[in-house]
């Protein structure tokens, strides 16, 4: 048996790895834009380019994390993930460039959701909550790699210099810290890989917990792609101050995230979904029904507080269960999920036109609390 803090570790670093790495290559969006003259549809339609390659990744993944086992898959998807961030910084045609951003989402999202099945082993192997601190170090990853690429576009590397470095540390901080990952799923699962078909449909309790990340997702993804909007619309801050909205959520989330397995170890995964369901109804309620910046603020934070450790016990609880295989479960689980982000933004701005923004942010806040209350249910003693 690997030592308890080598499995973590080499989680930790995988989680770390995957933030950076898809964080690494949002501060050359401008750059991007500029090289090719592109207007904001067109640059949206090329931006879809990664939420397609996302989508083609989900079918897939299960497959692969069974089949290969996490550290070579890791190891491989960080490997074309860091040619991908060089060749977005060279690449001059505009057809080449789309195919690198399906290339681009397809081995993010495979790197994201086999990092939460070694995640899900661990937790098994170590029988203990690990799963919110992990997902909090994949936050942490995204705001070094956004904070160090931004910083190098600013010096003499330039975006061919700063996508080079970002590409070497990644790999190379892959490869020394993630040495310790399940190097295949589990007897069981190989068991079942061999005796099933490669498409397996997912067990209804896994539908179930899939949507319920897929509201979570899509209601973390309002806060990135609407809050901004309603500062600005709502309250009348400024363009250039309106991403305080994201910005207060995400570090609530990140802090919180960080403390999320000490907190579930204390209260029980039951009280803290149910509570952090609570969080988010609150908060929400205060960004809108109370016409303050501030209280804004503080609403969008509540929410980041209760968003934060959702999904990674969601997460956590579906890899618990045997009516799948656990590679499948969280692959399943984690597809759902990624189409709340997908569709999120979308569905958000249909819905904000015909009944105001504001009461589709309680919408989603009423939406939370099913969330809320479905996994107190799930979750209680004669269920489980």
């Amino acid at each position: 048996m690997k030592h308890e803090s080598q499995l973590l570790n080499s989680n930790r670093c995988a989680f770390l790895a995957a933030g950076f790495a898809v964080a690494a290559w949002a501060p050359m969006i401008p750059f991007v834009k500029d090289r090719f003259d592109l207007d904001e549809h067109t640059l949206g339609l090329l931006l879809l380019c990664v939420g397609i390659g996302s989508i083609i990744s989900l079918p897939v993944t299960g497959f692969l994390a069974g089949r290969f086992g996490c550290k070579k898959l890791i190891y491989c998807a960080v490997s074309v993930l860091a040619l991908l961030i060089v060749a977005i910084s060279v690449i001059q045609d505009l057809f080449l460039m789309a195919v690198t951003l399906v290339c681009f989402g397809f081995c993010a999202v495979i790197l994201d959701v086999v990092s939460n099945i070694n995640a899900a082993l661990v937790e098994k192997e170590l029988n203990r909550a690990v799963m919110s601190g992990l997902h909090g170090l994949y936050s942490v990853g995204g705001f070094l790699g956004s904070l160090i690429v931004t910083t190098l576009l600013s010096t003499w590397l330039g975006i061919t210099g700063s996508a080079i470095f970002s590409a070497v540390f990644v790999v190379l901080f892959t490869y020394i810290g993630c040495k310790y990952l399940f190097g295949k799923v589990t007897d069981e699962n190989e068991a079942h890989r061999k005796g099933q078909k490669k498409f397996v449909f997912p067990h209804y309790l896994v539908l179930i917990v899939g949507i319920m990340c897929f509201v979570m997702f899509m209601t973390e993804g309002s806060m990135l792609d609407w809050s901004g909007v309603f500062l600005n619309e709502e309250r009348g801050v400024k363009l250039t101050h309106a991403g305080y909205g994201y910005s207060a959520f995400a570090v609530a989330m990140t802090v919180c995230r960080l403390m999320g397995d000490k907190i579930v170890m204390q209260m029980g995964r039951r009280r803290v979904l149910l509570l952090g369901s609570f969080c988010i109804f609150v908060g929400f309620s205060l960004a809108v029904f109370i016409p303050s910046v501030i209280t804004s603020l503080c609403g969008f934070a509540l929410v980041g507080v209760g968003s934060s450790n959702i999904v990674p016990q969601l997460i956590s609880y579906i890899a618990t269960r045997k009516e799948m295989p656990i590679h499948l479960s969280v692959t399943w689980v984690n597809a759902l999920g990624f189409a709340g982000i997908l569709c999120g933004p979308a569905f958000i701005g249909f819905l904000a036109k015909i009944i105001t923004l504001e009461y589709t942010f309680m919408c989603l806040a009423a939406a939370v609390i099913l969330v809320g209350l479905g996994s107190y249910y799930l979750l209680s003693p004669k269920k489980i």
